[in-house]
């Protein structure tokens, strides 16, 4: 039974259709990287992709059932999205911030337990930044913020994590640490869904691939048959190769002069 299926997704705003047949499936365990430029819909997507717009046309399912039917409460239970713009205003530390993720499994009125901060810390110390846990939200830069959404994710135990550029504005050493999580993730049989602008990222996960192109078409499939200088010289405009590199044992996506 695959987790996430998505048959001929259709969005427009007006007259304006962002994209068009979009159709993949996810299993548990997998991740799908979709790239494309700015401005092209990915964001969009998502916010498809976890009910956040309804006037669509095709049809989306996690685990078999209509996405439309799921109730917010019981969806945050499977499924976890981490957007782009994450800062909150709360006056919070950073422990209080990701025991607010555990809403969706307390009763009206409950309070975080003890479960719940322990589960916080545990995710904390998996991701290198338990020392945070004291600190105030707003005294976070921007990378130690990326990485205290992707906590405060998954202390939802989502079977599905949705990424929104999770790396855009982190350095190379920041950047590693989110792919390793991911890998990490999709070890222990969560799904994950990322965009990117960066064909490299998309390489080294090396699994599913979602293309969306300019005019709106989507094409998915595996990375290694997806991934071709043709393909995402359409898609950015420019000229790109796609390299074999022995030293690494994988292709790299790198701009041609």
């Amino acid at each position: 039974m695959s987790l996430l299926s998505v048959n001929q997704l259709r969005f427009s705003y007006g007259s304006r259709t962002i994209f068009d047949q979009v159709s993949f499936t996810l299993e548990p365990g997998q991740i799908l990287t979709i790239l494309g430029p700015n401005g092209v819909g990915k964001s969009t997507l998502l916010a498809c992709l976890t009910n956040q717009h309804r006037n669509i046309t095709g049809q989306i399912t996690l685990k078999n059932r209509p996405l439309n039917e799921w109730s917010p409460t019981n969806l945050a239970k499977h499924m976890a999205l981490v957007p782009q713009d994450y800062r909150t205003g709360a006056h919070l530390t950073v422990i209080d911030y990701l025991t607010t993720a555990r809403a969706p499994y307390l009763g009206l009125g409950q309070v975080p337990r003890a479960h719940e901060e322990h589960l916080a810390n545990d995710i904390l110390t998996e991701l290198g930044i338990q020392h945070l846990a004291p600190q105030r939200v707003q005294t976070l830069s921007g990378g130690q913020m990326q990485l205290v959404a992707i906590a405060r994710a998954l202390v939802q135990e989502p079977e599905l994590l949705i990424l929104d550029e999770p790396m855009a504005a982190l350095d190379l050493g920041r950047q590693r640490q989110v792919l390793k999580i991911v890998q990490n993730l999709a070890k222990r049989g969560v799904a994950v869904i990322l965009t990117t602008h960066v064909p490299n990222q998309a390489l080294l996960l090396n699994d599913q691939v979602g293309l969306l192109f300019a005019d709106g078409q989507f094409l998915a499939g595996q990375c290694q048959e997806i991934l071709n200088h043709d393909r995402l010289e359409k898609l950015y405009q420019c000229p790109l190769k796609v390299v074999y590199v022995p030293e690494l044992g994988r292709s790299i996506c790198e701009i041609s002069q």
